[in-house]
């Protein structure tokens, strides 16, 4: 029975180290977050315009068409309005014409302020992608460097899980259960001594004289009544 206490000690510290290694990536990941956030940012920034710069773009050549359309339109108009039989037609064309063709200039209105909107997005893009290029470049080497802990941390950590793994798997199925159930919702302490007066090593609530009598017996698998830890002799089988 040593040799199972033993394996779950062994488990339970493995477990805390893991607890302790997987604190430590996340430290360095938001280490690293922190310190690629201006990239992050302009990044974002820059996304946002080239965006709103194509659909600036898109609405450009949406009024050009609908411009063209107008004046193609007008042409017509103007074509009818040598057929003219009467003033009364002459005025009713020329009404028509008058329309489209401010419609038309509406069209190539707002097109001109979109393309000037353009040019304007385009500039604000260009300084954008530079000052992004000169964020990367001087925060490069940070990066780099946090890049290699956290990968280092990530690496020990899978280790560790490796190493559980193997463990757990030797276990014999009643103490690896035991271990599992005792494990739900506890932070670090799953398996502890019984004292020398007969008290749980995590709780310290005493126990009954038959549960500390299987304790110290170590023929089977004693929880504690109390915190629902795993109970092992130590000392206390003397």
């Amino acid at each position: 029975m040593k040799e199972v206490y033993d394996a779950l000690l062994e488990l339970q510290d493995l477990d805390r180290e893991i607890a302790k290694a997987r604190r430590r990536v996340t430290e360095v990941e938001a280490e690293l977050a922190t310190a690629v956030k201006p990239v992050t940012d302009l990044e974002k920034e820059v996304a946002a315009l080239r965006t709103d710069l194509e659909e600036t773009r898109s609405k450009v050549k949406k009024l050009e068409r609908a411009a063209e359309t107008k004046r193609d339109r007008l042409r017509q108009y103007e074509e009818r309005m040598n057929r003219v039989r009467n003033a009364r037609e002459e005025a009713a064309v020329q009404t028509e014409v008058d329309l489209v063709r401010k419609a038309a200039e509406t069209d190539e209105t707002e097109a001109l302020g979109m393309m000037e909107q353009t040019t304007r997005k385009e500039l604000k893009a260009s300084e954008l992608d530079g000052r992004l290029e000169a964020v990367r470049k001087e925060i490069a080497p940070q990066e780099t460097e946090l890049t290699q802990k956290r990968d280092e941390a990530a690496a020990v950590l899978a280790d560790l899980q490796d190493r559980r793994t193997a463990r757990i798997s030797q276990l014999e199925p009643t103490a690896r259960e035991a271990y599992t159930r005792a494990m739900g919702g506890k932070k670090g302490q799953v398996v502890a001594a019984l004292t020398k007066d007969g008290a749980c090593g995590n709780c310290y609530s005493m126990l009954p004289l038959q549960k500390q009598s299987e304790v110290r017996a170590a023929t089977k698998i004693v929880r504690c009544e109390f915190c629902g830890v795993i109970l092992h002799p130590g000392d206390a089988a003397a």
